[in-house]
């Protein structure tokens, strides 16, 4: 936008206007100043404004600059400092000063009535108002999902009991879906049911549309059939599976239309994935695809998806039912509930109408189709009855829009395109004004003209999928090269996966940052710092890798992806907190407290206190390192039946050193904001669940396992002096002096990796829905239409992504197999590197970015090496380089040996053990019962041999030998060879060891006693159940157990170097010791 452009924006006030905003451009600016000219120049009250945008973060921008403003233009009025907006005002609008400086007060005294927010805040507020005429229940509440889920659950297994009980009323119905539907799949697809609003689902709504899309499909596949089939010919799998499809097809379309048809054999296909030799490369995809519709559509599959829907569908409208009635709101809701009002309801639509004089709307590109209805009838003149959208006639001068369709990137939230197009043109054909902003002010010369020439070949006008690119300009200049390319070029003698060229790339991108931090220069003279560099992903599954390699250097990072949040392991040792509060009983989290920061054990402590049957709570409070952890949880068990679940967490993290030692142990101050994060989301969730504990950590794993993006991150401090890592759409608004652009060899992601449950489409007020597998022909139809939008998408991402840095942009990529396929946009322009030139260039030489290669390497290499934040990396001479290479390969050689030929043996494995037999097996366990209450009875953990023996036998799972084992061990106990053990000093009960032998291999086992005796010497005692007769112990412990003996006797040699040791075998049958 030149200068005269601007200002007709600005002095424009009784005209509706477009604004398209490039990237960086100022749009915020201009806003903010339409506002005040909106409230100085035609005294419009602040309470009838309404500005709204799609975030918090961006509302709370526009009121605090709001504010900014108005102040501003009271100090200038008061001391007559000049002012551009003043300037305007003055020329433009011919208000005096004193006139401008009451109405700028007035304004800034009243600015917290002015409806700046977002559009769900905006919606909640005529709700509120107008509860009734919504139609609304006396407690409806906004519900994020956890009390829709319980009403469907309960409704849910009702209905099981009476569908699938012992009379069911359509069991024949339901054998026949579950023989290709699982129930939990059927649960799915009910509750996507219960899900549907806009519309009510009505799966033949579009049956003649649908049916001549079947019938143009079947007459390609004819088409196809007819050039590549010759008479004669042997058919191969494609051309049969093309044949199949065009009857099959045919057959569809009669079927939509309710007409007689004939349905062709179901077949099944496994479709080849290269093309024939004699078929064209494009004709091949599409007979692919066209067999790949047919078979979704096909008639069989389609019966099955309306059995499917008969059978789950009455629930369905129960559960809407039950939503309604007890006022249960999605967010969905908002939107949906206050658009049929204002709909619906003139007498509401005409009061908000005289109430809002002025509405603004930012990042309109945004709006979901829905919201942009609601926002144009709120936009209608005041006499308008406008029963549907496409009728509304607007007030001149009522609407301002901004917003940018080359950042359209939000699909996945209902952001639609095609609504945009369709609102905007609704907007000048009735006298609207469209105006472009095209002169950034973030980023320099060569960023801009990087993203001006990539997405101008990539971005190409297609109506309802893309807009037109309109370039953008920068009167910037900068000093050195502001773009470049890191490339890790490929290694014909290493095949790596994706993961391994992508820690390659982070391996890079670490090394860039460690030695440009301190050293870079910015435009404004200070040293480059942590917190001016923002690492981008496409997609948030990759973050792991790229944070990894930040540690190994030390480097400080932020993250702003949400996927793994409870996945973090501070948050993890948190829960299992919680879990232990909620049952004391709980193994499992009691071993979690007990090797997390909080507890401080280590693993073989608790593999020793696990052993003992010592791992609980009571046992710990009687030990000295523990006693205070097992009071500090008794005390929070006691709290947790008093106290919500939020308060509880508040008491945890202020009572204990629980924040303390894990940030301590983990990642420092941004473990601390995550247990922050928790604590204020808890406090979320008990606002609208007043649920148990016990509830509340249920609903966390089902959230965790269903649905973990739901969980947001808390922001990056600004001040904390830390590089940022997010995904692109998280990027979205914000700006970086550095931001190195990742994995652009990463293939495109337009077809998902799970197929949708649901899609809806505003433009043809049309719902597809999934059941398992199976999908009825509209999803069929619309997954088609989802896989080009988003292809479209991905242009718009690329072009929001190359436009957040304002000084130096570093494209990253590798060379492996197919990379070029994807960075298709930058082939186009000639800007993606070949694996040698040192810079690409423009085909009209007009721009070059200068590339650096660097070799792949094996990431195991690297992956295990760290190197402190702020140190040069070392270098090395030549020799060294070759001297450590040699030394790497004989490693790698020896390794390789040892991994074919060397094995841990334990002693078990030595004494040649075979239980082929229920005997021996129950021998076995019989052994195994005996040498555990002997452990207990010698380590004097129990009363008497027989507590020893119902313990131990309870604790192998066996209690049927507690009885035989006592029988046994009562003699025993009592024999001279037990005194004699008993005797001497108990160093330890079922010892482990794993000692290291001369060929390499690695021994271990378990010892069952090991003593010490009067003279200092050990004795190493493992006791046997075999059933031996008397005087033959010698001859059987050298037939099956002299091996294993001397592997213990080599063991204690190896731990208690210069000590005797005796080992001897002690048959418990016979009360005989036989010595090694």
């Amino acid at each position: 936008m030149n200068r005269e452009d601007r200002l007709r924006v600005q002095t424009q006030l009784g005209k509706n206007m477009v604004v398209e905003a490039g990237a960086g451009t100022g749009k915020t600016t201009l806003l903010i100043h339409r506002l005040c000219l909106c409230v100085l120049a035609q005294a419009t009250p602040v309470e009838k404004l309404v500005a709204l945008t799609f975030t918090e973060k961006a509302a709370a921008e526009i009121k605090t600059r709001f504010i900014f403003k108005l102040q501003h233009l009271i100090e200038a009025l008061s001391t007559g400092e000049e002012d551009r907006t003043l300037t305007l005002l003055r020329e433009h609008f011919h208000v005096p000063d004193a006139d401008l400086l009451v109405r700028a007060q007035t304004a800034l005294s009243r600015l917290d009535r002015a409806s700046i927010g977002t559009i769900h805040s905006f919606c909640a507020e005529i709700l509120k108002t107008f509860p009734l005429e919504a139609a609304l229940s006396p407690g409806a509440q906004i519900d994020s999902g956890q009390k829709a889920d319980r009403l469907f659950q309960a409704r849910w297994n009702h209905f099981l009991d009476e569908e699938l009980g012992e009379h069911a009323p359509r069991a024949q119905a339901w054998k026949e879906v579950l023989g290709k539907i699982s129930l939990a799949q059927l649960q799915a697809f009910a509750w996507e049911l219960s899900c549907l609003k806009p519309v009510e689902y009505d799966y033949y709504s579009h049956r003649r549309m649908l049916a001549q899309l079947c019938r143009e499909k079947s007459a390609q596949a004819q088409q196809l059939c007819d050039t590549y089939l010759s008479a004669g010919k042997k058919t191969r799998v494609l051309e049969t599976a093309l044949q199949w499809a065009q009857k099959s097809l045919q057959a569809t379309a009669l079927f939509l239309n309710q007409e007689p048809f004939q349905e062709p054999e179901d077949e099944s296909f496994s479709l080849p994935a290269n093309p024939y030799k004699d078929w064209d490369p494009d004709d091949f995809d599409q007979a692919r695809s066209l067999v790949t519709f047919a078979q979704k559509v096909a008639v069989p599959v389609q019966k099955i998806f309306l059995l499917a829907q008969s059978l789950v569908g009455p629930v369905a409208r129960q559960v809407r039912a039950d939503c309604q009635a007890q006022g249960v709101l999605s967010f969905d809701d908002l939107i949906i509930t206050t658009r049929n009002l204002l709909k619906t309801n003139l007498y509401v639509r005409r009061l908000l109408k005289e109430k809002i004089e002025a509405l603004f709307i930012d990042e309109f590109q945004d709006t979901d189709p829905i919201q942009g209805e609601l926002l144009l009838f709120l936009a209608e003149e005041k006499p308008g009855t406008a029963q549907s959208w496409q009728e509304v006639r607007l007030q001149p001068g009522k609407l301002f829009v901004v917003g940018d369709p080359k950042q359209s990137i939000y699909r996945f939230r209902g952001a639609d395109i095609t609504a945009y197009e369709l609102f905007t043109d609704l907007i000048l054909k009735q006298g609207g004004e469209k105006c472009f902003l095209r002169r950034n002010f973030r980023s320099t010369c060569g960023i801009v003209e990087t993203a001006n020439q990539i997405c101008s070949r990539a971005m190409i006008e297609q109506t309802a999928f893309q807009p037109a690119y309109e370039p953008i300009f920068t009167p910037r200049s900068s000093n050195g090269p502001d773009v470049s390319w890191l490339f890790v070029s490929p290694d014909s003698s290493q095949e790596g996966q994706a993961d391994d060229y992508r820690h390659n790339q982070a391996e890079q991108i670490a090394r860039w940052i460690l030695q440009n931090v301190g050293t870079f220069k910015l435009a404004d003279g200070r040293p480059l710092a942590y917190k001016d560099i923002a690492l981008l992903t496409r997609v948030g599954t990759t973050t792991r890798i790229y944070t990894d390699a930040l540690r190994r250097y030390n480097i400080p990072f932020d993250t702003q992806t949400d996927k793994d949040f409870f996945h973090k392991q501070e948050i993890n040792d948190l829960l299992l907190l919680l879990r232990l509060v909620a049952d004391n009983d709980d193994k499992i989290a009691l071993a979690g407290v007990l090797r997390s920061p909080f507890g401080a054990q280590t693993d073989e402590h608790i593999y020793q206190l696990s052993r003992a049957g010592q791992l609980t709570l009571s046992a710990l409070a009687t030990r000295e390192q523990t006693t205070a952890l097992a009071a500090q949880i008794k005390h929070f068990t006691q709290l947790a039946g008093r106290v919500p679940v939020h308060e509880l967490v508040g008491h945890i993290l202020q009572e204990t050193f629980f924040p303390e030692v894990c940030a301590a142990a983990y990642d420092g101050e941004k473990t601390l904001s995550y247990l922050q994060q928790f604590e204020r989301w808890v406090a979320q969730y008990q606002a609208q669940e007043n649920g148990s504990l016990l509830s509340f950590l249920a609903d966390v794993q089902i959230r965790v396992d269903q649905s973990p993006d739901d969980f947001t991150l808390p922001p990056a401090d600004e001040a904390a002096d830390a590089v940022s890592i997010l995904t692109v759409h998280k990027s979205k608004g914000l700006e970086f002096p550095v931001v190195l652009l990742a994995d652009l060899s990463r293939k495109e992601t337009a077809v998902a990796a799970h197929p949708a449950t649901h899609l809806f489409s505003w433009q043809y007020t049309m719902y597809g829905l999934r059941a398992g597998n199976i999908c009825d022909v509209n999803l069929a139809f619309l997954e088609e239409e989802q896989k080009k939008h988003s292809r479209c998408e991905e242009v718009r991402i690329l072009y929001v992504a190359l436009t957040r840095a304002k000084e130096k942009l570093i494209l990253e990529a590798d060379g492996r197999k197919g990379a070029a396929q994807a960075a298709s946009a930058f082939v186009a322009a000639g800007l993606f590197p070949d694996g040698s030139a040192p810079q690409v260039s423009t085909p009209d030489g007009e721009l070059s970015i200068p590339v650096t290669y660097v070799p792949y390497q094996d990431p195991a290499r690297f992956l295990y090496t760290h190197v402190a934040a702020g140190a040069q990396l070392p270098t090395y001479t030549t020799a060294q380089i070759t001297a450590w290479k040699q030394a790497q390969q004989a490693r790698v050689e020896s390794y390789e040996h040892f991994r074919k030929q060397a094995h841990p043996l334990a002693p078990s494995e030595l004494a040649e053990n075979s239980l082929s037999t229920l005997q021996q097996q129950q021998g076995a366990e019989l052994g195994s019962v005996c040498h555990r209450a002997l452990e207990l009875w010698t380590a004097g953990r129990v009363a008497d041999i027989s507590s020893a023996c119902v313990q131990a036998a309870q604790q192998l799972g066996a209690p049927q030998q507690a009885e035989s084992a006592e029988t046994l061990l009562k003699p025993f106990i009592a024999s001279d060879i037990f005194k004699e053990i008993s005797c001497d000093k108990l160093l330890a009960c079922e010892m482990p060891f794993s000692v290291p032998l001369k060929t390499g291999e690695v021994q271990s086992g378990v010892m069952d006693a090991l003593l010490q005796r009067a003279d200092g010497s050990l004795w190493i005692v493992d006791y046997k159940t075999d059933q031996v007769a008397p005087g033959q112990e010698a001859a059987w412990v050298d037939k099956k157990y002299r091996l294993q003996l001397n592997a213990y006797a080599h063991a204690a040699k190896q731990l208690f170097p210069g000590k005797a040791v005796r080992c001897s075998a002690v048959f418990i049958r016979t009360f005989a010791a036989v010595d090694l």
